[in-house]
């Protein structure tokens, strides 16, 4: 998630990076607003309100026919999602030519973003308390594509990544900020999902905080059915876990 730096008693700001560049080689536009995304749920995860972006866009030579086209999609994606979630980007820079030998560095337009919180509503991603409830915000899709999972455990990297879909994944990330600001003192812990998915959260989480967890794999929201493989390790976009104290489910 996002750094928090403090600025004085009542306020900090985050900043974060972002890029998972074999999403953007397999689509570039796909890939280059979920890197948007995710930077931007990283701040929104720490308890922050996003305020300004920033990239560094880094992508072969922009002479070949595709590699321009990679360029192209990957800022079309960025600016629908900077759109939606009316940000600004305020610096960057483009560097073209990363080649060696003729060969292409996978395109990667690295994302940062800078947010604003208020030091009581700040969130950690380690879980509390014992007994605490695990919520998944977000629905997961069928998309391995891509994945670490396919490419750690199959040795593939192919297909179709994740994909933005913008109005649902906005409607997710605000309501992490409206739950954040209503129940603050209910929840415990926020972290979003990505890469690795959804048992990669978990674990990172588990680890940060030595403390073990039960997941009930069922119960995970999904638009459609999904394989066991599907429910731990897709990558879908716009999805959080966040805990809540087990006295307060109701509330939240």
């Amino acid at each position: 998630d996002a750094a928090v730096i403090k600025v004085d008693d009542e306020t900090s700001f985050t900043i974060g990076t972002d890029c998972n560049s074999t999403h953007v080689l397999l689509d570039p536009y796909h890939g280059a607003a979920a890197a948007l995304l995710e930077s931007i749920n990283n701040s929104i995860s720490m308890g922050a309100r996003p305020i300004a972006l920033v990239d560094c866009l880094n992508f072969g030579n922009p002479e070949k026919p595709e590699v321009f086209w990679q360029f192209k999609e990957a800022v079309r994606g960025m600016s629908d999602v900077a759109n939606k979630f009316n940000t600004a980007f305020i610096s960057g820079n483009v560097s073209f030519y990363n080649e060696t030998e003729g060969v292409t560095v996978n395109p990667s337009p690295i994302v940062g973003t800078v947010g604003v919180l208020n030091n009581d509503y700040i969130k950690t991603m380690t879980f509390k308390e014992e007994g605490d409830v695990i919520f998944v915000i977000g629905n997961t899709y069928p998309e391995l594509d891509g994945s670490q999972y396919y490419k750690e455990i199959h040795n593939v990297v192919q297909g179709y990544p994740p994909e933005v879909r913008i109005d649902e994944n906005y409607a997710v990330s605000m309501e992490i900020q409206k739950l954040i600001q209503e129940c603050n003192e209910e929840i415990t812990a926020v972290h979003d999902i990505s890469k690795g998915g959804l048992v990669t959260a978990l674990a990172l989480m588990s680890i940060k905080s030595d403390k073990a967890v039960n997941v009930d794999v069922a119960a995970i929201p999904a638009a459609v059915d999904l394989t066991q493989d599907e429910k731990l390790f897709s990558e879908s976009n716009g999805r959080f876990i966040i805990t809540v104290k087990s006295d307060k489910v109701d509330k939240v």
